[in-house]
């Protein structure tokens, strides 16, 4: 339903992590869009319900809550996308670029409805304030450049981030990588951090399936049965 976008921010009792859900936004829907992804591969074509996901998730933050945790949510993102189908040349009034696209390529409308944001582990990567040499938190939309209707989502990560976490004394909000396969970012997904109490200096452990700058002999080298969405760079 949702993963973990947490890192530790300082609080008067001391240093704290905290979990941020993404909600399920009202267009979610099974379109299979995420080669790779044996889930969304293997349910791609099912009836979705959005309703009921979404109370899913917010049962999910409430379970976490009375278990002591420290919960946030992250809203949904307007979709369908409608100015990203308006750059791809489908134009008239809102009503007839969605039939347009229904009728033309439904598949690229399913793209544009998906609700993908949920998935709170791919919006960005975040360095916490223990770790940081200036001692706040760090944030870095992730560029989700490997598929569509992920690419679609960063800026609005990054809007929604600086309106959270809004105070510059405590976070810092940095640009989004540039979207080309060589900075292929898919956010805390791949990173996590090893610490033995929150507010100790912790250790990064980072994932990455390809290194695109300065590969030697072998070290480009990635699955050949799905894609590599994380480069080193």
């Amino acid at each position: 339903m949702s993963e973990a976008l947490s890192e530790a921010g300082f609080y008067e009792a001391g240093y704290q992590e905290v979990n941020f859900d993404g909600l399920v936004g009202p267009t979610h829907n099974y379109a299979g869009l995420a080669h790779g992804n044996m889930a969304s591969m293997r349910h791609g074509g099912l009836v979705a319900n959005p309703r009921e996901a979404a109370l899913q998730g917010l049962t999910k933050m409430k379970t976490l809550l009375d278990a002591g945790y420290a919960q946030g949510v992250l809203p949904p993102q307007q979709r369908p996308d409608l100015g990203a189908l308006r750059k791809l040349g489908f134009a008239g009034t809102n009503r007839e670029v969605l039939a347009r696209a229904a009728n033309e390529a439904p598949q690229l409308l399913r793209a544009v409805c998906s609700a993908s944001s949920m998935w709170t582990a791919n919006a960005a990567t975040v360095t916490p304030s223990r770790d940081a040499p200036d001692g706040r938190v760090h944030f870095t939309p992730a560029n989700l450049q490997s598929s569509f209707h992920r690419y679609l989502e960063p800026a609005t990560t990054g809007h929604v981030l600086a309106a959270i976490f809004a105070d510059e004394a405590h976070f810092v909000h940095h640009p989004v990588l540039p979207a080309t396969p060589a900075f292929a970012d898919e956010g805390a997904a791949n990173h996590t951090r090893l610490c033995g109490d929150h507010g100790e200096a912790g250790i990064h452990l980072y994932v990455y399936g390809r290194r695109d700058f300065g590969a030697g002999p072998g070290e480009s080298r990635e699955s050949l049965r799905f894609p590599a969405r994380q480069t080193l760079e």
